[in-house]
């Protein structure tokens, strides 16, 4: 494992820390209930972060994710997707166990091996093909799931919106992935760029519309991260481990 893999993950942790850390609770009591409705102390620092990463969306990766989508074919990138979903797997594996979600472990390591093996390293996705698709799970989700709190908005430079909790769970995430260990650095940095390049070629429609249909885009973006994770961590179902009472409190 290279130096660059070992420092990023303290470095994602220690963010996470310092933002509950400074976290300043007002005494004004409409000062207080807008703090608590938003739970976004660093907002400020949060959205100069936010325009950083717009510049790079806008200027670097909207460029290249519309040449990638305009000139690749359709089925092309459709396996390559299904590549980089396929490399997650084991995340999802390893956190469906902790969760106790045993079936979406059960579903996420056959479709692991049936992608890897007869899906030509995930190029095609079979499972998915049958409708039997596994659920993606992160270590942010599994620290919802054990009932710690999401503790105050962030967005992260590059990575875009988190919460403290998330932004833990992106570094444990990092450090739990085979993959981290395994690839060498330049592999890990072309990983990382076709999944970022992938992925804003997928969202980047979604993203404009967002845009023109918002007053603050900031806001915006906050509001529909929170409820993507919300939706994400209840896994669209009455759950288990209670979290409609979590999502009440």
């Amino acid at each position: 494992m290279s130096m660059s893999h070992v420092m990023r993950v303290p470095a994602v942790v220690a963010i996470a820390l310092l933002a509950v850390a400074c976290v300043q609770i007002p005494d004004d009591p409409v000062e207080h209930e807008a703090f608590i409705e938003t739970n976004d102390p660093l907002e400020p620092a949060n959205r100069t972060v936010f325009d950083f990463n717009l510049a790079i969306l806008d200027h670097a990766l909207s460029p290249v994710a519309l040449a990638y989508r305009d000139h690749v074919p359709g089925p092309l990138r459709d396996g390559v997707g299904n590549v980089l979903d396929n490399l997650q797997m084991p995340v999802t594996i390893l956190n469906s166990g902790l969760q106790g979600d045993f079936d979406n472990m059960a579903e996420a390591t056959a479709s692991f091996f049936i992608n890897s093996t007869a899906g030509i390293g995930g190029l095609f996705d079979i499972p998915a093909n049958s409708g039997r698709e596994p659920r993606r799970e992160d270590f942010g989700q599994t620290l919802a799931v054990w009932g710690f709190k999401e503790g105050s908005y962030l967005v992260l430079p590059f990575a875009g919106p988190s919460t403290a909790r998330d932004a833990v769970g992106l570094g444990v995430d990092t450090l739990t992935d085979p993959l981290t260990w395994l690839l060498t650095p330049a592999w890990s940095y072309m990983r990382t760029g076709a999944d970022v390049i992938d992925s804003t070629a997928r969202e980047l429609h979604r993203i404009e519309e967002a845009r023109l249909g918002a007053i603050d885009f900031y806001a915006t973006t906050r509001t529909l991260y929170r409820q993507a994770r919300a939706r994400a961590i209840a896994n669209g179902v009455a759950d288990p481990f209670g979290l409609d009472e979590y999502f009440e409190e």
